[in-house]
């Protein structure tokens, strides 16, 4: 719990009127409900005693229940809007500050993350602290102070065994839930850790689909589902076992409350020092009462989830960002920028992969960088790019050196089309508008035509607002890169990265995309890593890219070498 508050515990304080608000009605629904059992009993054992010759007004009680019958309805209503209300809008706040801290990461940072682990750290990790406040925070208050005033009530006809009744319910409320808790701890984490694997080896899978089917690995991968899937039914079935014992002993503790309240009852009756219908009334407000128990007890099996949760969130929202990110400055390009790099190295711990390395690109001018796949290309890129971290003096841009940018305005002078650049999804216009969000109609076909798109979203059934589906599925693989070209196109860059741009294009497709993107270039500085050497003659330099160093050589020996 102690993660639980540090995580939500400014934001709570912030709301704390939304908060009190919602434990009001809780309490208000818990009065509500208690009161009409106990009245609706006094009422049923006063009617059937007015048959035996006892005079009873009926009009009296029956408008009570109708009343409270009302007050419960509406109490209850506004509870589930409000106390709804302000989970999400605590859901809103955990998961854009995750959101935030994790755009701000490093890219050397995010990759140490599996596929699909950030996507349930800011789905179901935020999700499953709802049941702290929901389940857990605002049940156990309500129980505690029902509990309090009920007994406060019943002393006055039961004496001292008022307060052993609430003795019980305190027991029920407080400790049986924090033992159930600490015992479904452990396994609610393993509950966790397995869901986490089978959504990431479900979304590998359905990646890997066609390699999947084409190696005939289908019953492998199903293997694999099912015995994640059965270690997941044991956790639970242990998870749950917990719930269940702990509801098992909340009912007993109900059951000894009720009985004192039944016997002890009894003998005021005898004694005449309460009535019978009375007595009926307390008995069924005190079942009345421990209903607040059933909701308790499905968060408590499940705390030791929300602490493994909180503590994740935690680790995303405590870790240091670099200083690189952090520093710098605003600075304007009016046109395209030089670039130099001098005597740079990268290493990924203690892997050296760029080496002592120097580059001089002048304004304008479009180099290509040759090399085998994972000889460190896009390592070079994601440097430059500012992706990874970069000393300081070693890496100028128009003689400035790179950390005296401020990363922003880094990021609105320079534009990277990577390899696997994404579609997202959405239409042509939401992933266009991504590099910038202010462009009229007029400039995003501009792009289109650039890329040689426009005739092709044209064509679309409804054009800029045709939706493309997960990962632009009503494109062809050619037409996706276009649309990535036309995105950067879109933005203010002055100087471009291309990663791979025309990877999985046969050569045709390639070599075309390749001249149009030059041609769209003409005035940026272009720094395009590639392997493939169809491409090299359409730039102005080429660089050769061999252990971790760059070399300058002509085409025709750049195009001989890569051959060999």
């Amino acid at each position: 719990m102690k993660a639980w508050f540090r995580l939500l515990g400014a934001s709570l304080r912030a709301r704390r009127g939304a908060v009190l608000f919602t434990v009001l009605l809780a309490i208000s629904t818990v009065a509500a409900g208690v009161s009409l059992l106990g009245v609706a009993g006094w009422f049923l054992s006063s009617a059937f005693l007015a048959t035996l010759g006892i005079v009873f007004n009926l009009f009296g009680p029956s408008a009570m229940i109708r009343g409270l019958s009302f007050w419960r309805i509406a109490s209850r209503y506004l509870e589930r809007v409000v106390g709804h209300a302000l989970t999400l809008d605590l859901q809103v706040r955990i998961r854009t500050l995750v959101f935030g801290r994790l755009s701000r990461f490093s890219q050397s940072r995010l990759a140490q993350f599996r596929d699909g682990e950030l996507a349930s750290s800011l789905t179901s990790d935020v999700a499953v602290l709802d049941l702290v406040l929901l389940l857990i925070l605002v049940p156990l208050t309500t129980a505690v102070f029902a509990g309090l005033v009920f007994s406060a009530v019943l002393q006055t006809w039961l004496s001292w065994w008022a307060w052993l009744i609430l003795a019980c319910l305190l027991v029920a409320a407080c400790l049986i839930p924090y033992l159930c808790a600490r015992g479904a701890s452990r396994a609610a984490e393993q509950v966790h850790q397995l869901e986490n694997r089978q959504r990431v080896l479900v979304h590998q899978a359905i990646r890997a689909y066609a390699d999947i089917q084409v190696f005939g690995a289908a019953d492998v991968v199903q293997q694999q589902v099912d015995k994640l899937a059965q270690a997941l039914s044991q956790a639970r079935l242990r998870s749950n076992g917990w719930g269940i014992a702990g509801q098992f002993f909340q009912q007993f503790l109900m059951g000894v409350a009720l009985l004192i309240c039944l016997l002890v009852g009894a003998q005021q009756v005898n004694v005449q020092a309460m009535s019978g219908p009375l007595w009926v009334g307390l008995v069924l407000a005190l079942l009345g009462l421990f209903e607040i128990m059933a909701p308790m007890m499905r968060g408590a099996s499940r705390l030791g989830e929300v602490q493994a949760a909180s503590t994740r969130l935690l680790g995303i929202l405590d870790e240091p960002l670099e200083a690189q990110q952090e520093q710098g400055q605003a600075i304007v390009l009016d046109g395209p920028a030089s670039l130099d790099v001098s005597d740079l190295s990268f290493a990924y711990g203690s892997q050296p992969v760029l080496e002592h390395l120097s580059l001089h690109v002048p304004p304008g001018e479009h180099i290509a960088i040759f090399g085998p796949s994972g000889s460190g290309k896009s390592t070079l890129l994601s440097v430059l790019m500012r992706l990874l971290p970069v000393p300081g003096p070693q890496y100028l841009i128009q003689a400035e050196p790179a950390p005296h940018w401020s990363r922003a305005s880094w990021f609105d002078h320079c534009a990277l089309l990577a390899q696997d650049s994404p579609l997202f999804l959405g239409s042509v216009r939401d992933n266009l508008l991504l590099a910038d969000p202010g462009a009229c109609e007029q400039r995003l076909w501009q792009v289109l035509h650039d890329a040689q798109l426009d005739s092709v979203v044209r064509d679309l059934p409804q054009g800029l607002d045709t939706w493309l589906g997960e990962g632009g599925q009503q494109l062809s693989l050619g037409q996706q890169r276009r649309l990535c070209l036309a995105r950067v196109l879109l933005s203010p860059a002055h100087i471009w990265f291309l990663d791979e741009p025309t990877a999985s294009l046969d050569g045709p497709t390639s070599q075309a995309l390749m001249q149009d993107i030059l041609t769209a270039a003409r005035g940026k500085t272009v720094i395009m890593a590639t392997h493939d050497t169809r491409l090299l003659p359409l730039v102005d330099c080429v660089y050769q890219f061999e252990a971790g160093r760059l070399q300058r050589v002509a085409v025709s020996r750049a195009t001989t070498v890569a051959s060999n």
